[in-house]
Formats: C-alpha cells, sequence, structure tokens
C-alpha cells in the first residue's frame, strides 16, 4: 500500500510536468501523454482507496470503483482524440483569437476593415492563414504590397502566424449607397455582416459580400436585401457573394 501511495503522487507530479510542457509548445502528443499518466495515477489512487476500505471496513468497492474510472476515461480518451483530429484535418478558429488578430489588423493604418480570416494549424509554432483588409482604391500597387508587409510582420510578431494578404477596395465616393445598404442588413437578424462593398463603374455594377447565419433562409434573406437596395438605387446592378462565418 505504501509503495502504490508512493506511485500515486509520482504519477500525478509526472502527468502535471508533461501536460504543462505539452500545453506550453502546443503538443497534442505531450497533453496526451500528460493526461495517461494522471488517469494512471487515479487508478491507482482508487485501487488505495478500496484497498484501505476492504482492510477496515470490510466492502468491496472494487467493481463500482471500476465502472466510474472506466467512464471517466472513455470520455477523456474521447475528448483528446477529437482534439488530435481538430489539429489534422482542421477546426473552427477561436472566436478570441481572431478578434484579437483582426484587431491588431486594423490598427495599422489605412486599414478600414479585416475580414475572412482562416488559420490553419501545421503543428506546434506553425500556424499559417489568410485575412482580407479593405483599403482605399487609390492606394498604388507599391503602396499595397508595403501594407500588407506590414501587416504580414505586425501579425508575425504578436501571434506567431503566418498571414496571406487580399485586398478589398473601398470607393468611398458611394458612401451613400454603402450606408443605404448598411441599414438595410441591420433590418435582419440572420445577417450577421456586410464587407467588401465596391462600385465597378464601367460595369455600372456593385458587388458586396455577406455573411448569413447558418440556420436562416439565405435564398430569401437575399431576394430581400437586393430588392430593397434596388429599389433606393436603380441605376446599379448588384451582385451578392455569399460568405461564411468561419472565424468569428
Amino acid at each position: 500500500l505504501v509503495i502504490i501511495a508512493v506511485a500515486v503522487v509520482v504519477k500525478f507530479a509526472l502527468g502535471k510536468y508533461v501536460k504543462n510542457v505539452g500545453e506550453n509548445i502546443n503538443s497534442q502528443a505531450l497533453v496526451a501523454s500528460g493526461s495517461d499518466a494522471f488517469f494512471d495515477a487515479i487508478l491507482s489512487l482508487s485501487t488505495l482507496i478500496a484497498a484501505i476500505i476492504s482492510i477496515f471496513w470490510h466492502i468491496s468497492l472494487e467493481g463500482i470503483l471500476g465502472v466510474i474510472i472506466s467512464l471517466v476515461i472513455i470520455k477523456a480518451s474521447i475528448d483528446m482524440l477529437k482534439e488530435t483530429l481538430d489539429s489534422m484535418i482542421g477546426a473552427r478558429v477561436d472566436s478570441e483569437l481572431s478578434r484579437r488578430i483582426k484587431d491588431s489588423i486594423c490598427e495599422v493604418p489605412e486599414v478600414y476593415g479585416a475580414y475572412d480570416l482562416s488559420l490553419h494549424n501545421y503543428g506546434p509554432e506553425d500556424m499559417q492563414g489568410s485575412v482580407h483588409v479593405e483599403v482605399d482604391d487609390t492606394l498604388s500597387a507599391l503602396e499595397i504590397q508595403n501594407l500588407s508587409r506590414q501587416i504580414t510582420l505586425k501579425i508575425y510578431n504578436e501571434f506567431s502566424i503566418a498571414l496571406t494578404i487580399g485586398i478589398y477596395a473601398r470607393n468611398d465616393r458611394y458612401s451613400n449607397i454603402r450606408s443605404d445598404l448598411e441599414n438595410i442588413a441591420s433590418q435582419y437578424e440572420e445577417i450577421l455582416e456586410i464587407h467588401g462593398f465596391i462600385v465597378y463603374e464601367d460595369q455600372n455594377l456593385i458587388t458586396f459580400d455577406m455573411i448569413v447565419d447558418f440556420d436562416a433562409d439565405r435564398a430569401k434573406v437575399k431576394e430581400e436585401v437586393l430588392s430593397k437596395i434596388q429599389a433606393k438605387h436603380p441605376q446599379f446592378n448588384y451582385m451578392i457573394i455569399d460568405d461564411y462565418d468561419i472565424s468569428d
């Protein structure tokens, strides 16, 4: 019993240490190894408790404790398997991380907004992704390149994430139409965001991205928004590009 008690303490300490190291370097393998040692310690502790109760009170609890511990270990194993699979095949971006990255990007002068953030985890300390930023349509190619590099460097220094930057052009000459569109969108709880608004003067065309809740009737919402904006500004044709809420 003394040997088992010592083993419990050692396994608890080992499991905690290995799991902390795994979390610090973002290694699911080490986290799983630490959890395995932790549950091994619980198993030994239950054996110790059952033996002491059996010796002093002559009550056998091995079966009950075995069932309870089995259920706990099965649940933990499923959770660890899910985390491992998520890191391999991809999972939704953490909302808090997504907001922090977008806020950081918007701190850069000449950036009006950050959209369509997508991140991919390729192992410990290796996360890459892409994002669209909205800038004035008057910027030159050289200015946009410098801006993209500035954003890429800023995000890498702050989050250790390598981002590829895409561009949404913004022409403020038609801010009245954009404002009317945003007012129309605000009437629908299903519409989560509108961005990428741009007017192609030579084609007499306006396009914009619209994020609609997955549970909503997307076709109906799009049709109603198009009908209302066309009624206000019939001189243009409109195209809505479907977008999806993959980060926030």
